[in-house]
């Protein structure tokens, strides 16, 4: 064969339901074909499905690699699985892959579409590989969604109670009613809580780590396991500028010409969870944390926006939470 394959990779898109997934070969002369493409059911039989029709058009001599973007928590089951199956792995940022799509001059965008330009950008990049996070983090991720879920409709209620307090002649069995949803909310957040620290228990040298993390003024226990958690211990992250974006901390702004001039804001297209999180220890953090304080008064003086004041806080306590993290040290204020 003058021209054989060098590479093959597999690109998939992922949504809720279903898989889009994109066969990709490279030969010699640095061309690139795509043999076939199709979709499959997002469960454990569209996977096996989609493994045997891929081996209809792979070259078996040659090791096939997949692709795939972070999509919220739809793509880990297919992760977790390929992984588990000992094939190698790449999950990567929306960010990478918006500017990979954008240097391929792609305009359109449909899940076909998006399943091809992974498997293209599999076969002519050298991507890291994923890595499965461990059983505690992925316990962790739940159970501080959980807690989050309960907490706001602990809230929720909380405002439906008062207003039924106020009302005329209140109905005494639903104000028992629902002061008996709000005990049992309040004991299912303790037991959550306590799971997680059981959790840390079990696990000396992550419960060192998010110790440091939480030697930040305002950060507290569960905000420190709520950010770990959602970033799955920052595995996919290896600069500060892809954990900003990942949070949708980046900043965008719209300028051509004359007649569009808007100012600058953050995109939020990233990981609200973790926006959600940290929008009251930012607060406390610019109260009592002398360095942030003195960050957000000068921007919010300058703005006259205190909202922008406190969004360079949550940014700046997530690169934070990720430096002392990573290096496993206490935050020094000095």
């Amino acid at each position: 064969m003058t021209n054989p394959i060098i590479r093959q990779n597999i690109g998939i898109d992922i949504s809720k339901a279903s898989i889009s997934v994109c066969i990709a070969q490279k030969l010699l002369d640095q061309s690139v074909l795509f043999p076939s493409s199709k979709s499959f059911e997002n469960t454990l039989s569209g996977f096996e499905k989609m493994n045997r029709w891929i081996q209809q058009f792979i070259d078996i001599t040659v090791e096939v690699h997949y692709t795939m973007e972070a999509t919220g928590v739809y793509y880990e089951s297919l992760a977790y699985w390929l992984f588990e199956n000992q094939k190698p792995v790449s999950v990567i940022l929306a960010k990478q892959f918006k500017s990979y799509a954008q240097s391929l001059n792609i305009q359109s965008k449909t899940d076909g579409i998006d399943a091809r330009i992974l498997a293209q950008m599999g076969v002519e990049r050298k991507l890291s590989l994923w890595s499965a996070v461990s059983g505690q983090m992925r316990q962790l991720k739940q159970l501080s969604r959980e807690r989050n879920s309960l907490m706001d409709e602990q809230t929720a209620i909380k405002n439906q109670l008062h207003a039924l307090k106020h009302s005329y002649q209140p109905d005494q069995r639903s104000i028992g009613r629902i002061e008996g949803r709000l005990a049992l909310i309040a004991q299912q957040i303790k037991e959550i809580q306590e799971e997680m620290s059981e959790i840390l228990a079990n696990d000396p040298a992550l419960k060192e780590r998010i110790a440091n993390v939480c030697t930040i003024k305002g950060v507290s226990l569960i905000t420190a396991i709520a950010i770990i958690a959602e970033t799955n211990g920052f595995a996919l992250f290896h600069s500060r500028s892809q954990l900003v974006a990942y949070a949708g901390y980046d900043v965008v702004r719209r300028q051509s010409g004359t007649s569009i001039n808007a100012p600058t804001k953050i995109s939020k297209k990233g990981n609200k969870h973790i926006r959600k999180t940290l929008y009251f220890p930012a607060l406390s953090a610019a109260m009592h944390e002398p360095a942030m304080k003195k960050t957000y008064q000068r921007i919010t003086e300058k703005t006259n926006i205190k909202m922008k004041g406190a969004v360079a806080i949550q940014r700046r306590l997530l690169v934070l939470i990720y430096t002392l993290f990573k290096n496993n040290q206490p935050y020094d204020p000095n």
